[in-house]
């Protein structure tokens, strides 16, 4: 185990808490977003329902789900990752060594990160040119596209944000020497994994059952 400087313990004690708060915050954005979605499917369904009863295009739909869509994706980018969830080609990766899987890891983090920091810088490029030029869309209603891009550019900075925290924490535990706790914070789940949150899961879904069955039987004996 190699000798870590007292410091890296400390910062990767204040990592910990803010990757924590910043799981708490990605989950409401994330929330944010499915709002944002439902809202969108709603007004699609509306504008269907009108162009068949009254045959009266409601227009700016289809941009209103785009922007939906946009600003949900940006803002579910960091809770996909710190869930570990997002998409991988894991089929050579799960034979590999742990060491080679955890440098692997950290590789493939900081590539992220960096494209999602370009992302994000052009992102802001756009944004700006929005707001000097007073952009509007280009349907009936002229949307103007600074609202919607301001809460796009937020989602995709936080992102960069968490990305970041996440990468310094996998590097002061590589130095720490703890391998397994590198895949186990930026890494694709295993099966066992996947297979106890799916157990907790079903575990507390289980436990709601039996308290509503109990309240159920409670009620009935307070009505006898």
């Amino acid at each position: 185990m190699p000798v870590v400087p007292p410091f890296l313990y400390l910062m990767l004690k204040k990592l910990n808490k803010l990757i924590e708060r910043a799981h708490r915050v990605s989950r409401y954005g994330a929330w944010f977003g499915g709002v944002l979605i439902l809202m969108a499917a709603v007004v699609v369904s509306l504008d269907v329902v009108v162009r068949e009863l009254f045959t009266l295009p409601v227009g700016g739909t289809d941009e209103l789900s785009g922007f939906a869509l946009a600003i949900s994706s940006a803002f579910a980018f960091s809770y996909a990752l710190l869930e570990r969830a997002h998409v991988r080609i894991d089929s050579l990766y799960t034979i590999l060594p742990i060491r080679v899987r955890a440098i692997l890891d950290i590789i493939g983090l900081s590539v992220f990160t960096l494209f999602m920091t370009l992302l994000a810088w052009q992102a802001l490029g756009v944004f700006t040119e929005s707001v000097k030029n007073n952009s509007v869309t280009l349907s009936a209603f002229a949307w103007p596209l600074r609202f919607p891009q301001f809460f796009w550019i937020v989602g995709l900075f936080w992102f960069v944000v968490v990305a970041a925290l996440l990468l310094l924490r996998s590097l002061i535990t590589l130095l720490k020497g703890d391998w397994n706790l590198v895949q186990r914070q930026i890494g694709s789940k295993t099966v066992q994994e996947e297979l106890k949150e799916e157990l907790k899961l079903a575990e507390i879904r289980h436990e709601q059952y039996e308290s509503k069955a109990q309240d159920q039987i409670n009620n009935n004996e307070e009505f006898r």
